[in-house]
């Protein structure tokens, strides 16, 4: 079986093609007062990096495929010299004297504003990606204050905000936040000690520790009341803090969810459940049913697949095949359910702490002054959410067991480059190993859901999220397996005996037949793509995103990558159209 990452598109993604890299961002900047940023002052401009008009754009990057709608859905209008004046306003400056683009990720435009007496603030601004106009945004504020100033968590102070594009002068949703102290983990990791590597994991331990003790009583996104829906629940949501106590909140409310998978590549404009709930089963209830309406709109995952599917003698996605495992899934979810109900807790989580998130003191690196991009966090399941932090990612296997890593037995016969390596290897799995002991000595809860993930009742209730990426093949495996282990699964009471509730699905030997086929034919698409990649080396990034400088370059390896694999594949000209018309890589 193949091993399941996560719920989510973009953490699973950022998991399964852990072998690409995200590229770094240019930065543009321009100079100028508050009140000379005029659009009509900007005529004649031929450096890029004054360019005004290009703070609007992504210009750090070009994408392989779709790049007309890549580009679309990172274009933000608004008005800067309103912005300027609001950010110069909201800490007491005069004006702004320079804007410096800092940060073009998947999801925001960011910028470095420097006042005339010399201070700088964050503006960020939301892509039309990001997810739902005013809740995306109205969550992160809510949330960012949240944890800086009920869990203490070193997280940026925000100065102003809107969440109302349509009502506010500037014409864009935008947070104006402090600028974060220090320096990214990345600029230093390779350089710092070794005990200092350890001092930045344990703070992020016991970060993560005090997330997972604070629990709430929905599933859901964290809002401010005042930005809730009107129809929402009026009773103030309860969570249990760190030390346990039960706090009735007045400023905060659970509302509907803001995490992407609800709103990714379309389906923020279907008609689902977007909650909030209130039970762990509601919430895997509406994802298996956000699967169903994904599905029945046709909508299909337009970036990097998890395999090549749909073309010739592959696997064939039908809408009837996720229909019916989607559907049967919804019959036994309530049963299913990691057995670990303190799991189950619903909890905020920072599902990306990569070494660009981080902040250090650069005058004592191992200690953490900051963690920042909070945005679409969401109050989901601890279950669904834990995972080795992603600055700890490495290529490579996981050690058997906790204990110390051992160096290869034949280190010593190695040569100097592939001892170098295997140092390198020793090193992140040492990492990755004290990480899960400092879980299991002080966040066990959180340990507990990590060694989980392995666990057939875990893999089946996250694999229905992913009906999207054509995950529907496993989805229907793991359901043969639970049949084997219903009886073990519905168990009752302390001494294990069966409730008697008889397994709802029935497959005869020909679904049986078909749905071993299909499994294999999923497997073999996952092998045909990754031997696609590796095949064509022109992928840095998940979703087709290269350097301009290594645009034209990679192009010709891509179109060359697909000439070589349709001389492999294709059998004739037929097969070359049907191949051409599966490959997402084919504009």
């Amino acid at each position: 079986m193949k091993a399941i990452r996560g719920l989510f598109p973009g953490r699973t993604l950022g998991a399964t093609l852990s072998r690409f890299s995200n590229p770094h961002s240019t930065l543009m900047s321009a100079s100028f007062s508050s009140g000379q940023a005029n659009m009509n002052e900007t005529k004649g401009v031929t450096d890029s990096r004054h360019d005004l008009e290009a703070l609007n754009r992504f210009t750090s990057g070009r994408w392989l495929w779709n790049e007309g709608q890549q580009l679309a859905c990172r274009y933000v209008k608004f008005d800067l010299s309103t912005l300027l004046q609001l950010a110069a306003s909201a800490i007491g400056s005069k004006s702004c004297t320079q804007v410096l683009k800092i940060s073009e990720g998947q999801y925001n435009k960011v910028f470095q504003l420097t006042m005339d007496d010399g201070r700088e603030i964050i503006a960020k601004l939301p892509n039309p990606n990001a997810g739902r106009p005013h809740f995306t945004t109205a969550s992160e504020v809510a949330t960012m204050d949240f944890l800086r100033n009920v869990l203490n968590l070193p997280v940026p102070r925000v100065y102003a905000w809107s969440s109302r594009a349509s009502q506010n002068p500037v014409g864009a949703e935008y947070i104006l936040m402090e600028k974060q102290a220090g320096v990214v983990l990345t600029d230093v990791w390779d350089v710092i000690k070794g005990k200092q590597k350890v001092q930045i994991l344990d703070q992020i331990v016991d970060i993560e520790r005090r997330l997972a003790a604070t629990t709430f009583s929905k599933f859901g996104s964290l809002y401010y009341k005042d930005d809730l829906p009107e129809n929402s629940d009026p009773t103030s949501p309860q969570y249990r803090d760190s030390t346990g106590k039960e706090v009735q909140s007045e400023t905060f409310g659970i509302g509907p969810t803001n995490h992407r998978s609800f709103f990714d590549f379309r389906r923020g404009e279907l008609d689902i459940d977007c909650g909030p709930w209130s039970t762990v089963t509601e919430f895997m209830t509406a994802i298996a049913r956000r699967e169903i309406a994904t599905a029945k709109s046709g909508l299909r995952y337009p970036l990097m697949p998890e395999g090549l599917f749909y073309g010739p003698r592959q696997y064939q996605p039908s809408l009837s095949k996720k229909l019916t495992a989607l559907e049967n899934y919804l019959k036994v979810a309530p049963h299913v359910l990691p057995e670990n109900k303190a799991t189950h807790a619903s909890v905020l989580w920072h599902g990306d702490l990569h070494s660009h998130n981080i902040f250090v003191d650069p005058e004592d690196p191992g200690r953490i002054v900051g963690i920042i991009d909070w945005q679409s966090v969401s109050a989901c399941p601890l279950f669904m959410q834990v995972g080795r932090p992603a600055f700890l990612d490495y290529n490579g296997p996981v050690p058997d067991g906790l204990g110390k890593v051992p160096l290869p037995p034949d280190f010593d016969s190695m040569d100097p480059e592939e001892q170098r390596e295997a140092k390198e290897l020793h090193r992140a799995q040492t990492l990755h190993n004290l990480y899960l002991v400092r879980c299991l000595q002080g966040n066990e809860t959180v340990f507990q859901a990590i060694q989980g993930q392995n666990t057939l009742r875990h893999q089946v209730s996250v694999v229905p999220g992913l009906v999207l990426m054509d995950y529907e093949p496993l989805l229907n495996n793991l359901l043969r397996d639970v049949e084997k282990e219903w009886e073990q699964i519905t168990a009752a009471g302390e001494d294990g005996s069966s409730s008697g509730t008889p397994f709802p699905l029935q497959f005869s030997k020909e679904e049986v037949e078909q749905q071993v086929q299909d499994g294999e034919l999923w497997a073999q698409g996952v092998e045909l793509m990754d031997a696609f990649v590796r095949d064509t080396g022109c992928f840095k990034h998940w979703d087709g995103r290269v350097s301009d400088g290594d645009y034209e370059k990679s192009r010709r390896e891509l179109d060359e990558g697909v000439k070589r694999f349709l001389d492999r594949q294709a059998r004739n000209y037929e097969e070359q159209r049907e191949w051409l018309k599966a490959l997402p890589f084919v504009d």
